[in-house]
């Protein structure tokens, strides 16, 4: 008699299985829990903060009073990696969230005071860091020659490439951001003024997105914005896109195309209506006929056309050599036992 399989047996199989196809028939071991490249950063606050409880400067400075930024950097990982920092303009960016990263964009409109403008000296340095090992990058700005009302946004901003595969193909990079508020007179009477041009479909990889051009020209940042945006068809009470967010940040002085995801419509003349609000944006609502053509709905059906395929192809191979080796490891414990039992 042949010996039947146990659930012992069976649980074999499908390791042997797992360890052949992701383990490349090798044993893998433990993952060291430090990370081979990372970094952490510290905004070191002086001692004219306004509010020491943040983490980031939030500084009231005098006509040309000049002043120093401090950011400290440590390697945490155990191989050595090098940091670039920038300072920059705070800026929109689509979704909307406020970013430091964009090293050329002026502020709206260009007649308003950047703080790019105010740093004195490159707004670029790159350190190289031994494991453990931490330094201090600084920057100085100089405020503006007169009183200015409401604030100046910015920030520094670091970056680091953290990719340990030398040969790699697809970089990783990891960033940080801090930012610097300059408060200026009547900070707190000063209100962000949202104002809205016009909307334009346009085709992202598989989806279609409307963006909406915005600007915000006050020297005043809008917060916890919220919006309701629905796409009907023109003249049609039938609402075919629906969407809403929350907490969505605005920068002071900035230009921007606000992004809607409106997904696979097909080519026609719709009407997008938004209601936006904030903490300190009062309610607006905005009405915009816009057009999507039958050659973005085609790029739309092209994307899909080429990228679906692979994909499916991919789970299929991968469901046959997944069946493959449970088969093979199945008939593998099958002999084994039919060769014990011959012997006895």
């Amino acid at each position: 008699m042949y010996r039947r399989l146990n659930w012992t047996d069976l649980w074999g199989v499908f390791f042997i299985a797992f360890v052949l196809l992701f383990g490349g028939g090798q044993v893998v071991q433990a993952a060291n829990t430090t990370p081979k490249k990372a970094y952490a950063i510290n905004a070191q606050l002086p001692a004219n903060q306004v509010d020491n409880a943040l983490q980031y400067w939030e500084l009231r400075l005098a006509p040309n009073q000049q002043q120093t930024l401090n950011l400290q950097l440590a390697n945490i990982g155990s191989q050595p990696i090098t940091i670039t920092v920038y300072a920059n303009n705070g800026t929109t960016d689509s979704n909307p969230q406020i970013i430091y990263d964009r090293t050329a964009p002026a502020v709206y409109p260009k007649t308003a005071v950047s703080f790019a403008s105010l740093v004195q000296g490159p707004r670029k340095k790159q350190v190289t860091l031994k494991p453990s090992q931490t330094t201090t990058v600084s920057f100085k700005i100089r405020a503006p020659a007169k009183q200015f009302t409401g604030m100046i946004l910015g920030g520094l901003y670091a970056v680091a490439d953290v990719t340990t595969d030398a040969n790699a193909t697809v970089r990783s990079r990891v960033a940080y951001q801090r930012s610097v508020v300059l408060q200026g007179n009547d900070i707190n009477q000063v209100k962000p003024k949202l104002h809205f041009g016009t909307v334009k479909p346009a085709v992202q990889a598989d989806n279609m997105v409307l963006r909406l051009a915005t600007t915000n020209p006050a020297k005043m940042y809008g917060e916890a914005i919220t919006t309701d945006m629905q796409v009907n068809r023109q003249g049609d009470i039938k609402r075919l896109v629906h969407s809403t967010s929350q907490d969505g940040k605005i920068a002071p002085n900035s230009r921007f195309d606000w992004q809607f995801n409106i997904h696979k419509l097909p080519a026609g003349n719709y009407t997008m209506k938004l209601v936006v609000s904030g903490n300190n944006v009062p309610k607006q609502t905005i009405t915009r006929n816009f057009t999507i053509e039958g050659s973005q709905v085609q790029s739309v059906a092209d994307y899909l056309g080429t990228n679906s395929p692979g994909k499916l192809a991919i789970i299929i191979i991968l469901g046959i050599l997944i069946a493959i080796l449970l088969v093979g490891g199945w008939v593998l414990l099958y002999n084994r036992a039919r060769m014990r039992n011959h012997n006895k």
